[in-house]
């Protein structure tokens, strides 16, 4: 999905323009969302923030859990999660498992994970649960002295 690369060079240039502001302590997956959805609009998919995840059983007292994303358009629906890596071990089982029952709530739904870091961080990866196949390349910001970047998965569902 075309749109899937320009969300990641997009956030990958907007944290880089944060970084050069000096907002590094603000850095989190919550000041992704914004930008990302931006983009999701300005291609013409329709896009819900924070959306209770289907089939997903609550555990106990508080929120149901939600999806970062779901958007639709162009024949395609899919849910995105957002994730900041802050360290190469990467814990997303909640984000990964999350994203399967959404795939595997119903037929011809895909479901991504957006891990977002330094490129250090992101080249030594090493998660915590099995995140799918990655799609396209990672994408880095090389303006010099922090180059941060993108890293894209699809999820799918258990067999």
């Amino acid at each position: 999905i075309d749109v899937l690369y320009r969300v990641k060079r997009g956030l990958a240039g907007y944290v880089s323009y944060l970084a050069a502001c000096e907002m590094n302590q603000s850095f989190s997956e919550y000041i992704l969302y914004e930008p990302a959805l931006r983009i999701l609009t300005a291609r013409n998919f329709s896009v819900r923030c924070e959306v209770p995840c289907p089939g997903y059983k609550k555990a106990g007292r508080g929120d149901h859990r939600k999806l970062d994303f779901v958007a639709e358009g162009y024949g395609e629906t899919f849910a995105i999660e957002m994730k900041w890596a802050r360290k190469a071990r990467l814990n997303a089982s909640l984000d990964v498992e999350k994203l399967k029952f959404f795939v595997g709530s119903s037929s011809g739904q895909r479901g991504f994970l957006f891990v977002f870091g330094t490129q250090s961080v992101l080249e030594a990866l090493n998660p915590t649960a099995p995140l799918g196949a990655e799609q396209g390349d990672p994408l880095y910001a090389n303006f010099g002295v922090t180059r941060y970047g993108c890293r894209v998965f699809e999820v799918k569902r258990d067999e």
